[in-house]
């Protein structure tokens, strides 16, 4: 986890010189274990057309496999820090990220957990303004990346695309529409169970997180959470490992969620 103290000037730097994508440079792009930028190109359309590019025209998804990079995180390493300036719009391939925010007491409150195939990144380069969030790999993860400049050349060439954001945006406003909504009404063990289908990888029912970060992000201790994830795994329900949480009876956690 990331010391709130840590400086971050020096993080933005590596961050930008992974970055760099200008044409003039052609490629040559800061090179190491950490900071190799690769393409996309080589990747399957079924991969890349995931979160707002499902829907997309071809023109779209042809110009963002041209632009976008590979970038490579090891676990723990910051992708962006709250404050930032907006610099790329990401995708997870592999991997997951945690958005988070540190208080001034030096709390770090969980608010999300992103997995494969999910986009995360689009506020700051709409309108502009710092990040809001700290965002972390969990686990070694592999990142799809838009540098600003490509993000509004492509959506000014194909306006289409900007319709498809506005969707994603507002795909999410309803979900923390529902997180709220659920915070205030629903048992604990109701938005535990929500919360796990949410983040749970579509193709082997795992959810990659800690009894903390769960407990941040419904709101209850760490200890609170443990309860009722032992209760559930002697049940049958699930199956816990270190940071991992495999959903054995995923239909018995829905019938929960709707309580």
């Amino acid at each position: 986890m990331h010391c709130p103290g840590a400086p971050r000037q020096s993080l933005l730097s590596i961050r930008q010189s992974r970055l760099q994508q200008e044409s003039d440079v052609k490629g040559d792009v800061k090179r190491g274990s950490r900071a190799a930028v690769e393409p996309v190109r080589t990747l399957p359309r079924s991969v890349l057309a995931s979160g707002w590019l499902r829907n997309a025209p071809p023109g779209v998804l042809d110009a963002v496999a041209n632009a976008a990079r590979r970038l490579r995180f090891g676990d723990g390493e910051m992708i962006f820090a709250r404050g930032d300036p907006p610099t790329y719009f990401c995708m997870v391939l592999s991997g997951r990220v945690r958005m988070s925010r540190v208080s001034t007491g030096g709390r770090e409150s969980v608010y999300s957990v992103i997995g494969r195939g999910r986009w995360f990144g689009e506020i700051s380069l709409l309108d502009g303004k710092p990040r809001t969030h700290d965002a972390f790999a969990v686990g070694n993860t592999e990142l799809m990346v838009l540098s600003q400049r490509d993000f509004h050349r492509i959506l000014g060439a194909h306006p289409e695309g900007m319709q498809l954001i506005v969707q994603q945006i507002c795909a999410r406003l309803r979900v923390a529409f529902d997180h709220a909504q659920s915070a205030a009404q629903a048992p604990i063990d109701a938005r535990m169970a929500a919360r796990l289908l949410e983040l749970a990888d579509r193709t082997d029912h795992v959810v990659r997180i800690s009894a903390e970060d769960l407990g941040d992000m419904v709101n209850r201790s760490r200890q609170t959470v443990a309860k009722y994830l032992q209760a559930w795994e002697e049940a049958g329900l699930i199956r816990r490992e270190y940071r991992q949480i495999e959903l054995l009876d995923p239909a018995a956690l829905k019938r929960l969620a709707r309580r």
